[in-house]
């Protein structure tokens, strides 16, 4: 009998265990359920149906979501554009960072809460020219929430040829224009080293930046374009340097894209140029002013 009532004594204490790991478990599963909504908000929150075919930048559209645009710059003021990547999970709006706290959107979502999944982000360095900037820069969080990739996940499956190419198209919209971007490259780059290019003496320093990353790439659909503009997608991966690593997808308009005017050379600037196996810091003017290291610091970060 004693023996049997031990047992019966192990056999309660197991399950309260077991009851109390899957209350818990459920509770952190809400809890990730609520972040990922917060961070994956609907373009238009009040049901308004897809819109029709429209003309725009990079050819005619039919694709794009209808963004209720008064509604989300409502709620914040920093909304700037929406991404869709068709036949992925990407369909965000984008804020933009400020340089007085670059990183503040890696952490908090567009209502301004904290949350760990973040929002997608145009670069606080491309501010000023927003997504005319020479090369805007757009970072997000990589999450697998079940079989789902989500948030920018996807952006690390561009390493994958087949899938590069059957996701070439990117469609950036903003209040008044609309975009449709083609992936051209990918590169995979060590997290803790400075890889990022913003700024620009002219068009001969951006052809030249663009053709040493495309030769540095990863993977390379196009062989042959030369934009003046383009869109870098970034997000975490885990393919070599697992710990600490991005993908950094190059996209940019087709040849019917509009024309911007010549890049305004910047005194002083950190020019990183990417080598096959590494990537190579250049100071250039200004000499006598210390260098000011930009470099992946944190998941989703590209500062």
């Amino acid at each position: 009998m004693a023996r049997l009532g031990n047992h019966n004594r192990k056999s309660r204490a197991a399950f309260a265990a077991a009851a109390v790991f899957l209350a818990v478990a459920a509770i952190l599963f809400g809890v990730l359920l609520h972040f990922y909504r917060d961070a994956s908000p609907s373009p238009s929150p009040n049901g308004t149906p897809q819109e029709t075919a429209t003309e725009s930048a990079g050819g005619r559209e039919s694709e794009f979501p209808t963004v209720d645009w008064d509604y989300w710059k409502s709620v914040n003021g920093d909304v700037i554009g929406w991404i869709t990547v068709p036949g992925t999970d990407i369909n965000h709006p984008i804020l933009q960072a400020h340089a007085s706290d670059p990183d503040y959107y890696l952490h908090h979502d567009i209502y301004r809460n904290y949350n760990p999944l973040g929002a997608l982000y145009l670069d606080a360095e491309c501010e000023k020219e927003g997504f005319q900037s020479p090369n805007a820069v757009i970072l997000g969080h990589s999450l697998t929430l079940g079989n789902a990739v989500t948030c920018f996940g996807n952006v690390q499956r561009y390493s994958d040829k087949s899938f590069a190419s059957e996701h070439q198209t990117v469609l950036i919209q903003t209040p008044n224009t609309k975009m449709r971007y083609t992936v051209r490259f990918a590169n995979i780059v060590k997290g803790w080293e400075p890889t990022k290019r913003t700024v620009f003496a002219g068009d001969s320093d951006f052809r030249n930046w663009y053709d040493s990353s495309r030769e540095s790439a990863a993977m390379v659909l196009d062989t042959n374009s030369e934009p003046n503009q383009v869109i870098s997608l970034v997000s975490c991966s885990y393919n070599f340097w697992k710990q600490n690593e991005r993908t950094v997808v190059t996209t940019s308009i087709d040849k019917n894209r509009r024309k911007r005017k010549l890049f305004r050379p910047n005194p002083v600037r950190l020019a990183l140029v990417p080598n096959k196996d590494r990537f190579q810091s250049v100071r250039t003017h200004a000499t006598n002013l210390p260098p000011r290291p930009r470099r992946f610091d944190s998941v989703g970060s590209f500062s």
